[in-house]
This record gives C-alpha cells, sequence and structure tokens, in this order.
C-alpha cells in the first residue's frame, strides 16, 4: 500500500503528467458529449481563477476575498468589447487579460497600505462594489436582467474570423491558453520574480534587506493576478453567451478561495488539483444547494485540519523556485564575488547621527567613517544603539538628525530596498530565511538586485534570462562551497539546524555581491567549526574589497578578524581603537567588559 501511494505521488507532483492528461482531453473532445466538453470548459476556466488566487495569495502573501470582481470585469469587457464594438474574439480576450491588470495594479494601491484582516475585508469590498456596479450600470451590464446576445460556442454562434465555433474546438482554444499561462507562470515563479513574490510573503523586512521594493511586488502581484483572472473572464463569456451579476457575487469569491487553499496554495500544480475537484463536487452536492456556505466551511476546516498544505501535500508536490535542474552552469563557479579596487576615499561615511523613539534616544551623535576592505566590530552592552545603528544605515530606520552616505551619495532616510540595491546587504539577530526554500533557493534570492531581465523574459524563459540566472546560480555555488553547505544545497532550511540557517543566510547576503556587508550578531549560536566557516565567509568578503560591519559579543572571535572596534553605551560611542586597546580602557570595562574579562584577557 505504501508503495503504491509513492508512485500515485511521483505520478502526481510531476507536471508533465498533467499535460499529457489535458492533451488526452483535447484527444478526446471531439468523441464525447457535449455535457462532458462543456464541463472540462469550466474546468479549464476554474483553473485560470484558482491560478490567479494562488498567485496573489499563495505564492506573494496577499488575501484576497473579492475575485469575483476581476473575473467579472474580464467577462463584461470581453462580451462588450465583440457585442458593442464587433472586436474578434481573440483581441476581445486580451481586453479582458489587460482591464484586469489595470483594475489588480489600481486596486494595489490602497491594499499595499494595510495587511492581513484590514486587506482582507477591502478585498472583500472591492468584489461587492463591483457586484453592485454590475446591478446598478443598466445601460453598459444590463443590470439585473442580464446582458444577453453575447456570442457562445456552446450555442453555436461564435466565430472566429467566419469560422464557427462549437464547444470542442471552443475547449482546445482555452487548453491552449491554460497551458500557456502554466507553463509562463511555472517559469516566472522559478525566477528571481517568483522569490521576491515568496519573500514579501514571509517577511517584508527581509525582502527590503534583499533590494525587494515591497510596494513594487505587491502591485504587480495584484496586476498579474487581475490578469489571469480577467482572462478567465472573457472565456467564460463566450462560453456561456449570457452574464448576469448573480454569477459574479461574494459566494463566487468564496469558492475560488476555497478551491485554491482546498488544492493547496504555493503550488502550481495543487490549484489545478482543487478547480477540478471543485468543478464537479457542486453538481454531486445539488441537494445542498442552499447550504454551500456550510459545506465550504466544512471542506475548509477538514483541510486545515488534516491536509494543511492541501492537496498538494497529500501527494508531495514541492514548487521549486530556482531553475538548476533546467540549466547548465557555464560560468566560472569561483568567481563568488566581483574584486574590487581599493579606494582612499570611504565607503560609508556616518556623519552625527541621532535616532530618537518617541523621545528617547537610542543613537546620540554617532559618526564614523569605513573604508573598501576593513572590517569593524560594533560591540557594548544590550540597548547600547549597535543594531539601531545598522537599522539606520541600511534604511530600516530613517535617522531623526544626521547624515549616512554611502559611496558618496547620502542615503539618509532612503528605503531599505533602494539602500540595498546600492549595493548594501546585511544580515538580522535572528535568521530571516525563507523556510520553505530549500538553502540553495535561500541563497539564490540574495542576487535579486543583480538581475537585468525583466517579467516576460523570465516568463517566456528567453536566453538573456537564462544566461542570468546560470551566472547567480554558478555564484551561489561557490559561496555554498565556501561557507561549507554544498552538502546541503536541495535540502529544506527549515528543517536544517541553527547553525546552518544562520551560515545561509551570511551566504544569501553575499551572494548580492554587496560594497558593505552588515552582520547582526553572526556568530551567536554558532559551533566552533561553524564559527570557522562564518570567519572564512567575512575574509572572502574582505579579500574581495567588501566593507564588513560586524556586530557581536564574542571577543575571542572578534580579536583575529577586525580591523577597528567601537564601543557604544546608552547609543554613545566610548571607545574607537584596536581589540588590545578596548580591553584595558577603563571605561569599556566599567561599562561592558567587567573586571572578569579583564582578567581573562
Amino acid at each position: 500500500m505504501k508503495s503504491m501511494l509513492n508512485k500515485l505521488q511521483g505520478v502526481i507532483s510531476n507536471a508533465y503528467v498533467l499535460i499529457v492528461l489535458m492533451l488526452a482531453m483535447a484527444v478526446a473532445a471531439p468523441f464525447s458529449d457535449a455535457g462532458t466538453v462543456q464541463m472540462w470548459c469550466f474546468a479549464a476556466i476554474n483553473v485560470l481563477l484558482a491560478q490567479s488566487v494562488n498567485l496573489l495569495t499563495g505564492i506573494a502573501g496577499q488575501i484576497s476575498l473579492g475575485h469575483a470582481g476581476f473575473f467579472a470585469i474580464g467577462a463584461y469587457t470581453s462580451a462588450i468589447a465583440m457585442t458593442n464594438w464587433g472586436v474578434p474574439l481573440p483581441l476581445a480576450v486580451a481586453f479582458s487579460s489587460l482591464m484586469g491588470t489595470a483594475v489588480g495594479y489600481l486596486l494595489s494601491i490602497p491594499a499595499g497600505r494595510v495587511r492581513e484582516f484590514y486587506l482582507a475585508m477591502m478585498s472583500l469590498a472591492f468584489g461587492l462594489i463591483v457586484y453592485e456596479l454590475l446591478r446598478e450600470w443598466r445601460g453598459v451590464t444590463g443590470g439585473v436582467m442580464g446582458m444577453r446576445g453575447i456570442p457562445s460556442a456552446q450555442i453555436g454562434t461564435l466565430e472566429l474570423f467566419g469560422i464557427e465555433l462549437g464547444t470542442v474546438e471552443y475547449f482546445w482554444g482555452l487548453l491552449f491558453a491554460v497551458l500557456v499561462v502554466m507553463w509562463m507562470l511555472r517559469n516566472f515563479v522559478k525566477s528571481h520574480f517568483g522569490r521576491a513574490f515568496y519573500a514579501v510573503h514571509v517577511s517584508e523586512l527581509s525582502a527590503g534587506s534583499l533590494g525587494i521594493s515591497q510596494g513594487a511586488t505587491k502591485r504587480f502581484a495584484y496586476a498579474l493576478s487581475g490578469c489571469i483572472a480577467g482572462l478567465a473572464g472573457g472565456f467564460y463569456a463566450f462560453l456561456v453567451g449570457y452574464l448576469t451579476p448573480e454569477s459574479f457575487t461574494m459566494m463566487r469569491s468564496v469558492e475560488i478561495l476555497v478551491m485554491t487553499i482546498v488544492g493547496g496554495l504555493g503550488s502550481l500544480v495543487g490549484p489545478v488539483l482543487g478547480a477540478v475537484l471543485f468543478t464537479y463536487l457542486p453538481q454531486k452536492l445539488q441537494a445542498f444547494n442552499d447550504y454551500q456556505y456550510i459545506v465550504y466551511g466544512l471542506v475548509l476546516l477538514l483541510t486545515f485540519t488534516l491536509l494543511p498544505k492541501g492537496l498538494a501535500g497529500l501527494f508531495n508536490v514541492h514548487t521549486r523556485f530556482s531553475k538548476r535542474d533546467q540549466l547548465k552552469l557555464t560560468t566560472d563557479a569561483n568567481a563568488a564575488l566581483t574584486m574590487r579596487t581599493p579606494a582612499f576615499d570611504p565607503l560609508l561615511r556616518v556623519e552625527d547621527v541621532v535616532m530618537e523613539f518617541s523621545g528617547l534616544r537610542a543613537l546620540a551623535g554617532v559618526s564614523l567613517e569605513l573604508r573598501r576592505g576593513s572590517v569593524m566590530a560594533l560591540v557594548g552592552p544590550n540597548g547600547s544603539g549597535k543594531s539601531t545603528l545598522v537599522n539606520v544605515i541600511s534604511g530600516i530606520y530613517a535617522p531623526t538628525h544626521g547624515k549616512i552616505y554611502f559611496q558618496g551619495r547620502n542615503i539618509s532616510g532612503l528605503p531599505s530596498h533602494v539602500i540595498a540595491q546600492a549595493g548594501v546587504s546585511r544580515t538580522f539577530q535572528d535568521p530571516r530565511n525563507v523556510p520553505a526554500f530549500t538553502v540553495r533557493e535561500n541563497v539564490l534570492m540574495g542576487a535579486n538586485r543583480l538581475y537585468r531581465h525583466n517579467a516576460l523574459s523570465a516568463a517566456v524563459n528567453a536566453k538573456w534570462a537564462k544566461v542570468e540566472e546560470s551566472r547567480e546560480l554558478a555564484r551561489v555555488e561557490a559561496l555554498l562551497g565556501a561557507a561549507g553547505l554544498s552538502d546541503s544545497g536541495d535540502k529544506v532550511i527549515g528543517d536544517l539546524p541553527y547553525g546552518t540557517q544562520r551560515l545561509a543566510e551570511v551566504a544569501r547576503a553575499l551572494a548580492s555581491d554587496p560594497e558593505l556587508l552588515l552582520l547582526d550578531e553572526p556568530a551567536a549560536g554558532l559551533s566552533e567549526a561553524e564559527a570557522e566557516q562564518l570567519v572564512g565567509l567575512i575574509r572572502l568578503a574582505q579579500r574581495h574589497g567588501v566593507a564588513v560591519i560586524v556586530i557581536d559579543h564574542h571577543m575571542d572571535f572578534l580579536a583575529g578578524l577586525v580591523d577597528e572596534v567601537v564601543v557604544f553605551e546608552a547609543g554613545e560611542e566610548i571607545y574607537r581603537g584596536d581589540m588590545d586597546g578596548m580591553r584595558t580602557d577603563p571605561a569599556v570595562i566599567e561599562a561592558y567588559l567587567g573586571a572578569e574579562e579583564t582578567e581573562n584577557a
């Protein structure tokens, strides 16, 4: 029994098997009855809808309870374009996608300002507003009486360039569209765009440190989701031939979300399974039509309890976010970092920076300079302002007073993603990796700022996109080797020990090929062997001209590593110099080291 289940898992997890099944349906369509082919058409439309929600919610992490609004906008746009303006079928469907894209982008602007419960309520309000507009805008939509006379494949009134399209031919076209969308989504998710979506989903703070614009990523996710849902609506209009607001109620939004969750959020195969299930399930539950909310609620409850990863989890389906299995590493894997020319001018200059929180002064006029290839340690008791200074430099906080110059540019108060894109990379006190990603995928996320190809190139897997992905994968392999993580590259990072996660985060920071590396307590919790690997990574960065700031409490770890140490107390600098001088400085002994540390020195 177990071996049979494993074989079934292997079959379902292979996306190519789904493609073969779809092609088999295309071949069988002419020999099937009209009702069966019509159900297949509805299933294909539901696949598009489920994938649109999966992209927005499962991958980008933005909750949507009003997706029927995008569906309706696409349906009415295509119907109006063909019925009123005489636009041919392909253009009408394209218009539905464009309108869904535009509305998705517009909705993302207010939606990007709220989270969680408020985001859910905003998306729900969007769906309700669209529904009421359909009811009241009678001159355009027909109001509650609906929009009639739409060319339909089901009743034989749909034509393409003078050729009549029946249900079978329409299914072929719809199936082709689904296959193209699935192929493009697969390529997109495996690119740096897909990794950026998921990074924002897991931690917006961490995403910003990788050079990912949280706002732009959300807007892009809404626009793409609206595009796919609008496409589904365009195909729906010419299948049924009659549109009424009652087809786009809140219940439809709930149904779209439920089929995606049951299938498996975050997986590309899961929404297909959920869409097929919920195409046929309502037909089998006609007797419970008045209790659909209850039925869907029970289905969700059982899914969350028994199958938290949905049907995709049952079949052990995993979506990968890297193209390593598709590409050959053609770039020199030893070129992990760019060799930088030493410069006399400071790379980083902090001038009299003050940081206050509601009157509490965390930094009191801090100034320092850092040159390429130098390593500086920030030490001091907890709460002395070390991490606050790193947060100000990296753009998490805007300084109350003072200025920060990086490569001669004033970066004071710039968003974190802009500063990261300029070449400032960092880690956090606790590793902020994506738990569901492999070690390699996490490290590869760090290279986000180095990619230059656009989303379309990523979606169609263009040559330039593959060249860039190969180049960054080669650099990642070199960094994994330097961190001692080569054997763990394909393991899910959330299942690995803390030390491995910490080293992977440092390697991820180096994957951006930074000019300045900020490490916040990187040695905390590491074993002696892991600490040696960490020193090796820092030395690698230093040899390539990367400036490094390290915050840590381990004096032995810092002793043979840093060129200069700065000690803080209550937001003020109390010592600057070498490690030996720090150990004997009276102010440092009193504020931080204590007598025991001095005796051990």
